[in-house]
């Protein structure tokens, strides 16, 4: 599965749907698999879309891997809220191979009983950018999910030299979150 990321302007009247308003954004030629539309919490005239696609998509846009998908315990409820989380700025396929490591061995095992968690994908792009989209049914999870990250103790085996934390981190409503089967299995 891959994944493709976008900026759109929120539909401002009722009359324009959220699939529309991003439809203008995304790649020519086929449908994506999945769609998931945010607003910006802070903008809720800025919007995000991520595209799931099956195939890799031609685009002269970053194309992103899905590396990991973690089901939460609200995991096929309808997600409410979004946290996007943009790590790696630099491409180091050193610090990469960390955070993944450290989403999956630490992270995730810390987070997975947070009751309003839906689903979290891990996305990495050939040039070894990450961004995880986190999605729940409640805003105030982010914050249980920083609190319970920060109680972690790093593995024996981790360096914090190549964890030197997230480079942005945006919140967002759902708009629309249409995951495919794929991704759901």
């Amino acid at each position: 599965m891959y994944a493709t990321i976008h900026e759109f302007r929120c539909p401002t009247d009722a009359e324009t749907g959220v699939r529309e308003a991003v439809a203008g954004c995304l790649p020519t030629g086929d449908d994506p698999a999945g769609l998931i539309a945010l607003a910006d919490v802070a903008d809720p005239g800025s919007g995000t879309a991520v595209a799931l696609w099956t195939d890799e998509p031609a685009t002269d846009g970053r194309v992103y891997r899905v590396t990991d998908e973690f089901h939460g315990r609200a995991w096929g409820r309808s997600p409410l809220f979004a946290q996007v989380t943009w790590l790696n700025g630099d491409g180091d396929p050193t610090r990469a191979d960390a955070a993944e490591r450290a989403g999956r061995d630490r992270i995730w095992p810390s987070v997975r009983e947070i009751e309003t968690v839906v689903d979290t994908f891990a996305l990495r792009s050939a040039d070894d950018r990450i961004v995880v989209v986190g999605l729940a049914t409640g805003r105030e999870t982010y914050e249980q999910v920083e609190r319970a990250v920060m109680r972690t103790e790093l593995l024996p085996s981790e360096d914090p030299a190549l964890l030197p934390g997230y480079d942005r981190i945006d919140q967002a409503r759902v708009l629309l979150a249409e995951l495919p089967t794929a991704v759901r299995s």
